[in-house]
């Protein structure tokens, strides 16, 4: 028990230390070992390996979670992804394994820069597979996300093209 707890305590440090960005002015790099679903990846930095969340965004996993019990919701979801296959594996099809990847920590969720200085976060909210949270804060991502997700509401891609936001999106927005 004892050796469990002080291993914790050395990923935790090992995560402070190495990967916090206010600790180095360099670009934290991280190897993508594998991709869970579109919004959360496993990195790993030497021999620790780490989940990472996108960052500033509901995605359709998590709306389809949190509306496990509308059907109505669940279904349209689904419609979606039959009629897009590419959608419900999109990051696979932009995030290549074994590639090293600028990261940066935000909380408990993470940046990741999939193509240049965009983000993934931003790439999947202009596919439209997900909304950017409602109470979305950090001034420096905002108008990115804000301009992301616009642009996939015009285009009607993704949720924004099944109205899934009016019928599955309304409790989250509270």
């Amino acid at each position: 028990m004892f050796k469990l707890y002080i291993h914790k305590i050395i990923q935790f440090s090992f995560l402070v230390i190495f990967i916090s960005p206010l600790n180095s002015s360099e670009p934290v790099l991280a190897t993508l070992n594998n991709v869970i679903t579109n919004s959360i990846q496993q990195f790993s930095i030497g021999n620790y390996s780490f989940y990472c969340k996108a960052y500033g965004m509901i995605s359709i996993e998590e709306i389809t979670k949190h509306n496990a019990s509308n059907s109505i919701c669940t279904d349209t979801i689904n419609k979606l992804y039959v009629k897009n296959k590419e959608l419900q594996y999109y990051s696979n099809h932009i995030l290549k394994l074994n590639q090293l990847y600028h990261i940066e920590i935000k909380g408990d969720k993470c940046i990741v820069y999939a193509n240049g200085e965009k983000t993934l976060t931003e790439i999947l909210l202009e596919r439209g597979l997900g909304r950017m949270k409602v109470r979305f804060k950090d001034k420096e991502f905002k108008y990115l996300f804000t301009k992301a997700q616009k642009r996939a509401k015009v285009e009607q891609k993704g949720i924004w093209n099944e109205n899934i936001k009016g019928k599955c999106l309304a409790e989250l927005e509270e």
